[in-house]
C-alpha cells in the first residue's frame, strides 16, 4: 500500500468522523493474512497509530466495562476464533441473548465475506446504506472493507464525495441501494430489471439482502448508540459455533392470552400528521392488489431450494415466498441471517400478538404490503379470529392509539421512529423501552424491530407477491407424521 494511497485512505476515514490526521508518518504495512478472514487483526489498529491519528468519541453511546473475557462466558463456547476481539454490538446483545448473539457473528461474518458480489461493490453500496441512515460505524466499517478489496485513493475519494461523483458504472447500483433503503416501496421495476440484466439474477438478489442487512444492522448500531471499538473498525470475525447451538427449525412461540382492546383508554402519544392519511380501507386495497403483482424474480420450487441448504433447514418444507426467493438465490447468505432470526424468537419468545401488532405498525410506515400481509396471517395464528385481526389493525392505522396500554402505545411510537428516522433514535429512547418491558424483554422486542427493516426491504426489494392463503398455518401445527 503506498503512502499516497494510504493517507487518502486514512484522511477520508477521519474526515468523516471530524478528526484530522497529525504528522503522517512511513506507510503501514499492507493486509497479509491469508486465511478466509484475510484481514489482519492488528492492522487498523496499527495504521492508525503510526499515523498519530485520534478519533473523537461518539456521543450518547452504550458502554459497558465488561471484558471480552466477561463476555465470551457468556455467549455458547465457540469452535473456531475465541481469541478473536468482540465487537461492542455483540456484546450488548449478548447480555440478554447470548444465543442470538453468536448467531448474529456468523451472520455479518458471512455478509462481509460470502456474498457473490464484487467485493468492492458489496463495500461501497454498504456505504451508501450507512449513509443514509446517517450511521457513522457502519460507514467506517465499509471504508476498511472497501480499502481490503484493493480500493484506489481515487476510488474512496469519489465513494465520499457523493452522487455527481459516481462513475457511469457504479450509478445503477449504488443509487438502488439508497432508493431501497430510504423509500423501497417505489423503486421502480425497470431500476431492477436493469440490474438483473446486468449482474444476473443471483448477484441482483444478493444486492437485495446486503441493503436488507445494512439497515438491520444500522438500526442495531443506532437504536443502542454503539460506539466504535477502538482506533479503527474492526474486521471480519470468523467466530464460528457448533450448529446444535441455534434453532435451525422455523418455529412459531406459543400463544398467549391476549387482551381485547381497552375501551375509554388514554392516548398518550403525540399525534403524526402524516399517519392516519391513508385509511384502512386503502390498505386492505393494496394487501389485493400485492396479491396480483408480478414480482421481479421468479420463485424457485422447494424441489429446487432444498438441495442448496443444510440438512436441518431442508428437514421441512415451506411455501413462503420470502424463504422461497432468499434461500433459492443466495443461501450463503439466507442461511445465517434465518439462523439469526430463529434463534431470537426460541431464546427470548415474546407476545406473539404484541410482536405482530409492532411489526405491523413497521409495514404502516414503510408501506410494505407483502410484510403487512403477512402480519394478519401470523395474528390470526397468533389466536385472533380475522374481527379481531381487523379491529385491532384499524385502531393501529389511526392516529388514536387510545385502546391500547400506555406502554404498548410508547413501543408502537418507537418502533415507527426507529423505522423511519433511526437517527433520531437515541439510547434514552432505549432505556425508556427497558422500562416499560424489562430490560430482556425490551432487547427481544428492540431486536424483533430491526428485524423488520430487513423482512420489509426484501419483501419491496424483489417486490414480492403475497400468498392467497395463510402459509403460516404449516408451523403452528406439527408435521404430519409420514
Amino acid at each position: 500500500m503506498n503512502l499516497l494511497r494510504f493517507g487518502v485512505a486514512m484522511t477520508v476515514i477521519i474526515w468523516l468522523l471530524g478528526a484530522e490526521v497529525i504528522n503522517a508518518q512511513e506507510p503501514c504495512e499492507p493486509f497479509r493474512d491469508g486465511s478466509e478472514t484475510s484481514i489482519s487483526l492488528d492492522f487498523g489498529t496499527k495504521c492508525v497509530e503510526e499515523q498519530n491519528v485520534e478519533l473523537p468519541k461518539f456521543p450518547d453511546h452504550w458502554s459497558n466495562d465488561t471484558s471480552d473475557d466477561e463476555v465470551w462466558l457468556q455467549l455458547p463456547t465457540p469452535t473456531a476464533g475465541r481469541d478473536l476481539p468482540l465487537p461492542n454490538w455483540a456484546k450488548a446483545v449478548a447480555g440478554h441473548l447470548p444465543k442470538t448473539a453468536a448467531a448474529l457473528l456468523q451472520l455479518d461474518y458471512a455478509q462481509r465475506t460470502k456474498s457473490p458480489l464484487d467485493s468492492k461493490l458489496r463495500a461501497k453500496m454498504r456505504f451508501e446504506v450507512a449513509k443514509v441512515n446517517r450511521c457513522e460505524y457502519a460507514k467506517r466499517t465499509a471504508l476498511l472493507d472497501l480499502l481490503h478489496a484493493g480500493a484506489t485513493s481515487d476510488e474512496l475519494l469519489r465513494l465520499v464525495s457523493g452522487v455527481d461523483a459516481w462513475l457511469p458504472d457504479e450509478q445503477e447500483p449504488l443509487s438502488f441501494a439508497q432508493k431501497l433503503s430510504t423509500d423501497a416501496a417505489r423503486v421502480p421495476d425497470a431500476e431492477f430489471d436493469k440490474l438483473v440484466q446486468r449482474f444476473g439474477p443471483r448477484e441482483t438478489a444478493a444486492m437485495v439482502l446486503l441493503v436488507a442487512y445494512g439497515n438491520f444492522q444500522d438500526r442495531l448500531l443506532l437504536g443502542l448508540g454503539i460506539e466504535a471499538e477502538g482506533s479503527a473498525p474492526l474486521p471480519p470475525l470468523k467466530i464460528e459455533f457448533d450448529p446444535s447451538v441455534f434453532q435451525a427449525q422455523p418455529i412459531l412461540p406459543p400463544n398467549r392470552p391476549f387482551e381485547p382492546l381497552l375501551v375509554g383508554g388514554i392516548d398518550v402519544i403525540q399525534d403524526d400528521g402524516a399517519w392516519g392519511e391513508i385509511s384502512y380501507a386503502e390498505l386492505q386495497r393494496r394487501l389485493v392488489g400485492q396479491k396480483e403483482r408480478n414480482q421481479r424474480l421468479p420463485v424457485p420450487t422447494w424441489d429446487e431450494v432444498a438441495p442448496k441448504l443444510p440438512p436441518s433447514f431442508a428437514a421441512r418444507p415451506t411455501r413462503i415466498v420470502w424463504n422461497l426467493v432468499c434461500l433459492g438465490y443466495v443461501p450463503e447468505l439466507a442461511v445465517p441471517w434465518s439462523l439469526t432470526t430463529r434463534t431470537m424468537w426460541a431464546e427470548a419468545p415474546q407476545d406473539r400478538v404484541f410482536e405482530e401488532s409492532l411489526f405491523w405498525v413497521q409495514t404502516r410506515a414503510l408501506q410494505c404490503n407483502y410484510c403487512m400481509g403477512h402480519c394478519e396471517m401470523l395474528l390470526e395464528v397468533a389466536g385472533l379470529s380475522n374481527e379481531q385481526v381487523h379491529a385491532r389493525l384499524k385502531a393501529l392505522a389511526s392516529n388514536d392509539w387510545s385502546a391500547f396500554p400506555a406502554a404498548e402505545q410508547r413501543a408502537f411510537a418507537y418502533a415507527r421512529q426507529l423505522t423511519v428516522n433511526p437517527w433520531a433514535v437515541s439510547l434514552r429512547d432505549y432505556e425508556a423501552l427497558e422500562r416499560d418491558l424489562g430490560e430482556k424483554e425490551a432487547m427481544a422486542i428492540f431486536f424483533w424491530l430491526c428485524r423488520g427493516l430487513y423482512m420489509t426491504r426484501v419483501s419491496d426489494g424483489f417486490q414480492l407477491q403475497l400468498e392467497t392463503d395463510n402459509v403460516f398455518s404449516d408451523f403452528a401445527l406439527p408435521p404430519k407424521s409420514k
